[in-house]
């Protein structure tokens, strides 16, 4: 008996499963089959990048028995480590002779980009469409096999508990050893699904899950030990859409309040499993925040104590637009938002290591196309980010996307056609963001001289490889040189774009480097360049600072 678990990549709210993020969802399909019963050596994952360029791969996939397809978009995004599965790739996996279950966020909708509304697939020649939760369906489909009774077949529409994620999860790690981004992996870590509000925004499909149900913590670090003792390094506390939701204490308001106590012996415990290279965070409602400051500081102060450097605190404001705001359902206003980024500057805006990155820094959210915006909107939305340059507050990113529109969710019955309206205000936006914000502050938080640990070389971009941190929102890094990939090096920043740095790998062997990379060090021309390449080799670092004073800046990085 042959299971593969097929990996079309999910992109939700609260759940990133792109690579090098692998999600939740197949790792509980997988614990889910191991519950029932079914053996570790039987259950495969292929991703769907190495089964369209993997010949071993898809036969695989022909060969298999059973095949769990997990995929759907809630959210536009743009990847680097990979392309989700396609429409015809869905409709090609239901030719194949096995039996096929096709679950995950897929079940709200299909589509690929913003600005669109989700399709209803049918799903011909799947036996199995989970409506419900796919991990429980696995766990369903795992007990027939073992006690060899008739597989079920149609709509499949139970959910799941937390109790049994607490089962499902740890179980489940194995599978991580399959990804072809091994061990540069980076595992997504639910505490709680289920959005806290009364009233959800418009647009969300967290709502569509219902209240909150909350894991334990103690099988929260269960999970994360399992996946440390499979190779994994890298995780984020990622999959709930408030990390200070995670068992906050109910109050009148809309926004419960945080528990500190929990959330510090939380990340504390998941510290303490071992050599965690990368503890990061997603998902932190900036309306809890503003109702409720000194909690929520306490709580991101302990968490900016117990991560790793890079992490970012991602704040929905999606629009500073009143009747933007009104309409939607939005969790908080504009006043809201720069009070909770003040919070995560006091916390989070010191560096660990004097070269080093920000320990802890808010990210900011846009979402355009909402009920309700005017061309007005996007002024009041450069207002607002002017006034945080105004007050010189950090800002790790700004993401802009355009609304995807799902059936259940309340913005279907309020508009018909997704498309942005005001498209060359759009764009006029984008324009001033990338020019007027995101350059200005990424020479403020990566300043020339800033030491990134650990990036991951993914991809080549002519002459240049573009690599990242394994983290939460990384930033692109650009190397001018053509590198060797799924390879790690510290690089030093030595330029700026608007959405990347250009960065060349430390230490500098100044007796190696090429003539190319000497060129992008600040203070190095041409000729300079030429002039240190011909004088090599140096006999040591004090010969080259003496040479070439403008080295100075870089002398803890040159090496001879």
């Amino acid at each position: 008996m042959r299971v593969v678990i097929l990996d079309g990549y999910v992109d939700e709210p609260t759940c990133l499963g792109v690579p090098p993020y692998i999600s939740t969802y197949v790792r509980y399909v997988a614990g889910a089959l191991v519950c029932a019963g079914l053996p570790e050596e039987s259950i495969s994952y292929v991703a769907i990048d190495d089964y369209r360029r993997r010949e071993e791969k898809r036969e695989l996939l022909k060969e298999a028995d059973v095949i769990f397809l997990i995929t759907g978009m809630t959210v536009p995004g743009r990847y680097l480590g990979g392309t989700p599965i396609a429409k015809r790739e869905i409709e090609e996996i239901g030719e194949l002779p096995a039996y096929k279950v096709v679950g995950g966020p897929i079940k709200f909708g299909f589509t690929l980009k913003g600005g669109s509304r989700a399709e209803k697939l049918e799903f011909e020649g799947f036996d199995l469409i989970s409506l419900g939760d796919v991990e429980l369906a696995a766990y369903h489909v795992g007990r027939a096999l073992v006690e060899g009774v008739e597989l079920p077949t149609g709509t499949f529409r139970l959910k799941r508990t937390a109790r049994e994620v607490d089962k499902f999860a740890p179980l489940g790690a194995f599978i991580v050893k399959d990804h072809f981004y091994y061990p540069y992996v980076i595992c997504e870590i639910e505490t709680f699904r289920g959005c806290e509000r009364t009233h959800h925004c418009s647009y969300c499909t967290e709502g569509l899950y219902g209240r909150p149900d909350e894991r334990e913590p103690e099988k929260i670090v269960e999970e994360v030990k399992a996946l440390y003792s499979a190779g994994v390094k890298f995780f984020r506390i990622g999959r709930q859409p408030n990390i200070l939701g995670y068992r906050a204490k109910k109050t009148d308001g809309e926004f419960p309040e945080p528990n500190p106590e929990v959330i510090c012996s939380l990340f504390r415990q998941i510290r303490e499993v071992g050599n965690i290279k990368t503890l990061h965070i997603d998902n932190v409602n900036a309306g809890t925040i503003a109702a409720h400051t000194e909690k929520s500081e306490e709580a991101l102060r302990c968490i900016a104590t117990y991560d790793t450097e890079g992490d970012i605190a991602p704040f929905g404001l999606e629009s500073a637009d009143p009747e933007v705001i009104r309409k939607n359902y939005l969790k908080v206003d504009p006043e809201g938002v720069k009070t909770a980024i003040r919070v995560v500057n006091r916390v989070g805006a010191f560096k660990e290591r004097e070269k080093g990155l920000y320990k802890l820094l808010p990210g900011i959210n846009f979402l355009v196309g909402l009920p309700g915006e005017t061309k007005e909107t996007f002024k009041k939305n450069i207002d607002f980010l002017k006034s945080i340059l105004d007050e010189e507050l950090l800002v790790r990113r700004v993401n802009l996307r355009q609304v995807m529109v799902f059936d259940e969710t309340p913005i279907a019955e309020m508009i018909k056609r997704p498309k942005t309206k005001f498209r060359k205000e759009f764009e006029k936006f984008k324009e001033w963001v990338r020019e007027n914000f995101d350059l200005p502050m990424m020479r403020k938080v990566f300043p020339v001289g800033t030491i990134i640990k650990d990036v991951l070389l993914e991809a080549h971009d002519g002459a240049h490889t573009l690599g990242r941190q394994i983290g939460t929102y990384p930033i692109l890094v650009r190397i001018p040189e053509r590198l060797e990939l799924f390879k790690t090096t510290d690089v030093v920043v030595v330029g700026h774009r608007e959405r990347s740095v250009i960065g060349i790998p430390v230490p500098i062997k100044i007796n190696e480097i090429s003539h190319k990379l000497l060129t992008y060090i600040p203070g190095v021309s041409r000729n300079t360049a030429s002039e240190i390449v011909l004088k090599r080799p140096f006999k040591n670092k004090e010969e080259v600072l003496s040479l070439f004073p403008q080295l100075e800046k870089f002398a803890d990085e040159i090496e001879v």
